[in-house]
This record gives structure tokens, C-alpha cells and sequence, in this order.
């Protein structure tokens, strides 16, 4: 939830141990205080008919001491360091310009999630975040590329149902997965996702995000380790269209480059 809109009892909030004094100025203290809230033994309720004014100024009246990007990232590392558990490498395959930076001493955090017997991630996604996977989840994750070298891009698009999914230029070097645009992930259980949503072709040509209902259909996916095809319930095969820039839907043909796809990171 965004920061702007908590609201919770001021003595709790003392409880849980208050803001992570460590965080720079701003960004990153919502995520850490809703994962807190919940593997700490709270809960957060959605009240859709309450009211909220939020006021966003032209430029932030603070100083982040430096590129505002840093102090984001090193907030969110702080978050992710501390609550991630077994997950926190899949956090780094993720965003791998992050794992080396430093994000001073987090030696009181930890006590203080000793001290509230706080459950675990692995706790946090199965019972608050079902949707999500676990790498234990996983078929493979990273950038899902042809063997021709292009790679499933959403371009941002799985933030918002309805969003279609590209196809783009496979990211190399130290800027790899830099914004996320290029990480894919393929379930145990047969789904094709971006970091928020499933893909879902409709069982037509294009492929979009939308919410995962777990239910197969136009959402259901198997992938051939020999032939490295990914197959839709129908039959048909997700194929890297370079003519029109997009993943798609089509008959299968034996020995297609843009019909083969490969994980960065593959799971047993």
C-alpha cells in the first residue's frame, strides 16, 4: 500500500518497531512496514469507501542527499535484505545492480524481527500473496530468449491488466534486467508470467496481462525441454514475431528459431 494512505493505531505502530531509521528520506518505508505488519502478526484491511487526500508537489521540498534513485534503491535493499529470507537471491536475479551496494548495518532490524517472532517470506506469499511464486515454484525465471536472440519484453506493461507483451533486444552486460521489462517467469503449475500478472492470449494471436485465476484455459502453458517450445492448451506455440515487435500465438513449426525459448536461470 502506498505510504499516504496508512492509517493504524499510533501505540502499535510503536510496537512494531516504528520506521526503519536507517532509510533515507523517502521510498521503500511502505513495502518494509506492509511486509512487517503481516509476518509480524497484523493484517491490513482495504476500506474502498474511505477518502484520501494525497497533495503531490511540483518537486520534493527535501533533500535526498544525492540521486534520489540511490536512496530508493538502498531503501528497498534494506527491505528486501531483511525480510527476503531463501528469496533474497531471486531478488538479485532480478535486480542484479543492487546486490553490491552497500546499505549500512542492519543488525538491529534483524533483532528487532527476532524480538516480534515474525513468520517467514515463504509464509508471507502463501498465505497473503498466493498469486506470487517461490523460485521453488519455478520452471525458470530471467529473460525468457529466442534462439535468435530476442527476448518476451512487456515494456512496463505487466503493471496493468489488458498490457501486451513485446518482443524486444536481449539485455546484456552490467545494465541487464535494469527495469524489469525483460523478466519473465514460468511456473511449475503451467503459467506464463511478467513480476504482476499472467499472460493470457484468449486463445487468439496476441498475448496480455491479465490476473491469474489458476484455472488454465488461455492461461495454461507447458514448456519441452528437447524441442524449448512453450505450448498453449490449444496446441498452438508462443513465437517471437520480429516483423511486428510482439510475442504471439501460432501453429508450431519443427526447427523454429523464434519457437525456442531459453531461461537464464533454470530450476530442477
Amino acid at each position: 500500500m502506498a505510504g499516504g494512505l496508512f492509517a493504524m493505531d499510533r501505540q502499535y505502530f510503536k510496537d512494531l518497531g516504528e520506521y526503519d531509521q536507517g532509510m533515507g528520506v523517502w521510498g521503500g518505508e511502505n513495502m518494509e512496514l506492509s511486509f512487517r505488519i503481516w509476518m509480524c502478526g497484523g493484517s491490513m484491511l482495504f476500506i474502498p469507501c474511505s477518502k484520501v487526500g494525497h497533495i503531490f508537489r511540483p518537486a520534493h521540498p527535501y533533500d535526498f542527499m544525492g540521486n534520489n534513485a540511490d536512496v530508493v534503491a538502498k531503501n528497498y535493499i534494506r527491505t528486501a535484505r531483511v525480510w527476503f529470507d531463501e528469496e533474497l537471491d531471486f531478488y538479485f536475479k532480478i535486480r542484479p545492480h543492487f546486490e553490491n551496494i552497500d546499505v549500512g548495518d542492519l543488525t538491529d532490524r534483524y533483532e528487532l524481527r527476532k524480538r516480534l517472532n515474525c513468520k517467514s517470506y515463504a509464509w508471507f506469499i502463501r498465505n497473503v500473496f498466493p498469486e506470487l511464486p517461490l523460485q521453488r515454484d519455478l520452471i525458470g525465471s530471467g529473460q525468457l530468449k529466442t534462439a535468435e536472440g530476442w527476448c518476451m519484453d512487456t515494456r512496463g506493461g505487466d503493471l496493468a491488466q489488458g498490457n501486451m507483451l513485446y518482443l524486444g533486444k536481449c539485455h546484456t552486460g552490467p545494465g541487464k534486467n535494469e527495469n524489469s521489462n525483460r523478466f519473465m517467469m514460468f511456473t511449475r503449475d503451467g503459467r506464463l508470467m511478467g513480476l504482476n500478472f499472467c499472460l493470457d492470449s484468449g486463445y487468439g494471436e496476441e498475448m496480455r496481462f491479465y490476473n491469474c485465476h489458476n484455472q488454465g484455459g488461455a492461461q495454461g502453458f507447458k514448456y519441452d525441454t528437447v524441442s524449448r517450445r512453450i505450448m498453449q492448451n490449444d496446441g498452438k506455440c508462443v513465437t517471437g514475431d520480429v516483423a511486428k515487435g510482439k510475442v504471439i500465438t501460432a501453429p508450431c513449426k519443427d526447427g523454429d528459431p523464434y519457437q525456442q525459448w531459453e531461461f537464464d536461470y533454470k530450476y530442477d
